[in-house]
């Protein structure tokens, strides 16, 4: 059985399961893992460009002591499909001149989506996907993103 994530939304009462994909992303799956040694909970907000999309910003502090920062390409993909999970990392600077590295998480919900940002094509590692069952209940919080703006979300290992 593999690996799992549990995405929950607490003032919703949402859960959502998500299976990691370790024979494709090993060194991403790995990380996470270790970001996710202890439940993180934080805020995630609705994306601007990429679509369909609940980005998470994951906090520099639990992510500097991992290989997050040093994450190699893999399974990657700029067309990512409802369910998929992404992992992008943007070095200092990379990101309109912001001088904190930004640990991206991107969460999927729907169709026609796509990693295209203002400076271009940005390709994620697609590490995880959610499960077909929890796809609608994804959605749902998609639309009370955008309806309501950020919302708390809680991650951790299953």
């Amino acid at each position: 059985m593999p690996k799992q994530i549990k995405l929950s939304f607490p003032e919703h009462q949402v859960e959502i399961w998500a299976d990691l994909l370790t024979e494709k992303a090993p060194v991403t799956c790995k990380a996470i893992w270790e970001v996710l040694e202890t439940p993180l909970q934080i805020f995630c907000k609705h994306a601007m460009y990429t679509g369909k999309e609940l980005s998470i910003q994951l906090p520099q502090e639990r992510c500097a002591a991992t290989s997050l920062h040093e994450i190699v390409p893999e399974n990657q993909t700029c067309f990512p499909a409802a369910g998929d999970l992404l992992f992008t990392f943007m070095p200092p600077y990379a990101w309109n001149g912001i001088p904190q590295a930004i640990y991206d998480l991107g969460c999927f919900y729907g169709q026609d989506c796509r990693t295209f940002f203002p400076m271009g094509w940005v390709p994620g590692n697609r590490f995880a996907v959610i499960r077909p069952s929890d796809h609608e209940s994804f959605a749902y919080m998609g639309a009370k993103a955008i309806q309501e703006g950020q919302q708390t979300i809680m991650l951790q290992r299953a």
